[in-house]
């Protein structure tokens, strides 16, 4: 989807988390954003289901959103703003609702966003936009800050002086750090904050936004080896991007409450900045106020909070005139659970996906539906305390294994051990499932069980990768490195030539001494599901080989030492 007045255009992608993919300045003609030759999906953020390039939305919890690589509602509306396009979904991990209108105001692009907590109780609150922009040896990145909290990792967090936190290497150059950091600005209270990146030539990409969003961050891949290693797995060798964000917090390491029945909302302007050349390559502190005047210059403070004023007031509780495109169903099966109406400006839909089920249970009182889940690919099952109380009710008529195994889900994650033992159990009596059984094996103390509850899982979903992957994980915790050699053997081909199952077994292999059969398996290895900081190829070819550098293939180190785990560090 396209919005374009002749002075900027923006290409929207609402089947992938409403992703902000290509925002051309039709002037020039330059694309403003990273925008990757690939789509090539990443164990980054919170489910292994990521992609970079362009602008995201992430709600939710600490990372990239659960919604990444999912489909939004979006439609058109005729406003006195021009064309706004809206997007929506409910998020499924807080039970928040997230609006985002899209609109042009001359060559900027705006958003004006509100999150909604439709219940009588507060809820945490993350949320941060984050933009990848294109990255040169000379790309600067300039916000007024004198200090900022870094993130690396190496598992660090501590408050550094911006731009020259070690020495005599510039920050605010992210080519010139070696590793990967995170650095969070100190930009006060004062409004009008803003984040840029731009090149030596003056022309560059700024952002601002009303107060809501306090923080500004800049996420840099470094240009050691790792970094390297990433970027050109990420998208195509020699097509670098680094990424500016804004959030409600300071940090990614923090969320803060978002009262009963509350909303928050505020509005942002993207767009492109031009600068004296001389000002872009001065000292920190000049060529930072240059950027954020270039940028206010367009998006003045008072004009922006104005402009929300009247979204508002006059845009935002708008009826979607034209729907474009459906998300899930989640939200009309959330919203009827609770016997409420949808949030003004909002429709949910009814759609044919996973939620369909349970949209009859709470619609029709229809139970029978929830015998219909396939123990193949069952829906994830929800375990916010309407749904435990709904389901309590129904599970000694319901049909089926599942609403069992939710209640057993919905114990677990409440440590409630004894109450999920026995609702997987009773799943089990009903229709054995390898969910079920994961959900026991996971419940047991003892190795030996556990293992057996995993042999019997992975028996009933041989084609699961990631089942595979969490036994094979426990028998190496375990110290069972023969068996997870011999597990690997029996796997089915699909799972068995996966990536991560081949560098599980190069490290089974180097635990029990049989380094040349490891180094087999490593020579022309490739994990897709590799997760951000993991640095368990290069460590392996460090114990294999130490008087030789880790080849390019293995290397993706995003620190220089072995980390402790900061929760919440990423990109």
């Amino acid at each position: 989807m396209e919005l374009d007045n002749g002075l900027v255009r923006a290409q929207v992608l609402p089947s992938l988390g409403g992703r902000v993919w290509s925002m051309v300045d039709l002037a020039s003609g330059r694309e403003l954003l990273h925008q990757n030759p690939r789509l090539r999906w990443a164990n980054f953020g919170l489910t292994d289901a990521w992609f970079a390039g362009g602008i995201e939305w992430n709600l939710g919890s600490t990372g990239h959103t659960t919604m990444s690589n999912l489909p939004m509602h979006a439609a058109r509306l005729d406003t006195p703003l021009g064309t706004v396009l809206r997007l929506w979904e409910w998020e499924r991990t807080r039970d928040l609702v997230l609006q985002i209108d899209l609109w042009l105001r001359g060559a900027r692009l705006m958003a004006s966003t509100r999150v909604i907590n439709p219940d009588p109780e507060p809820k945490p609150l993350y949320y941060w936009t984050n933009i990848a922009v294109p990255e040169t040896p000379d790309t600067r990145v300039l916000v007024p800050a004198t200090t900022a909290w870094r993130t690396d990792y190496g598992g660090r967090l501590e408050r550094v002086s911006v731009p020259f936190p070690d020495g005599p290497a510039d920050v605010s150059v992210p080519s010139a750090s070696r590793y990967a950091a995170d650095y969070f600005f100190d930009v006060g209270d004062h409004p009008g904050r803003v984040v840029t990146a731009v090149e030596p030539d003056g022309r560059g990409f700024g952002q601002t936004s009303t107060d809501a969003l306090r923080g500004r961050k800049l996420f840099l891949w470094g240009s050691g080896p790792g970094g390297n290693r990433w970027q050109d797995w990420l998208g195509a060798p020699g097509n670098r991007y680094l990424e500016i964000q804004a959030g409600v917090c300071t940090t990614q390491l923090e969320h803060d409450e978002l009262g009963a029945n509350a909303t928050i909302s505020w509005t942002e302007a993207f767009g492109a900045i031009e600068l004296d050349p001389g000002r872009t390559t001065a000292e920190y502190a000049v060529a930072s106020s240059s950027a954020r005047n270039a940028v206010l210059e367009q998006s003045p403070p008072e004009r922006l909070e104005a402009d929300h004023a009247y979204w508002l007031a006059q845009v935002a509780d708008r009826a979607p005139e034209e729907v474009l495109h459906t998300g899930s169903g989640w939200g009309r099966v959330e919203l009827a659970l609770r016997g409420d109406a949808a949030p003004k400006g909002l429709t949910f839909l009814q759609v044919d996906d996973d939620s369909a089920p349970l949209r009859r249970l709470v619609e029709n009182d229809d139970a029978a539906g929830l015998a219909t889940f396939s123990p193949d690919l069952p829906t994830l099952p929800p375990v916010s305390e309407r749904w435990v109380d709904r389901f309590t009710e129904i599970s000694r008529s319901a049909p089926g294994w599942w609403v069992h195994y939710a209640l057993g889900t919905a114990r677990h994650v409440r440590e409630d051990a004894e109450g999920a033992r026995t609702a997987y159990e009773k799943s089990l009596e009903i229709h054995p499932t390898a969910w079920a059984m994961r959900g026991l094996a996971l419940l047991t103390d003892d190795a030996d069980t556990r293992a057996k509850l995993y042999a019997e899982a992975t028996t009933l979903a041989p084609e699961d990768r990631r089942l595979a992957t969490e036994r094979l994980l426990d028998l190496a915790r375990s110290g069972r490195h023969r068996e997870v050699v011999e597990v690997i053997g029996s796997l089915i081909p699909a799972v068995r030539e996966a990536g991560r199952t081949r560098m599980m077994l190069a490290n089974a292999l180097t635990d029990l001494g049989e380094h040349d059969a490891a180094l087999e398996v490593l020579a022309d290895i490739e994990v897709p599901d590799l997760a951000e900081g993991d640095r368990t190829l290069s460590d392996l070819w460090e114990r294999l080989r130490p008087e030789v550098p880790v080849p390019a293939h293995l290397d993706f180190r995003m620190s220089g030492e072995v980390p402790e785990v900061i929760e919440g560090n990423g990109s």
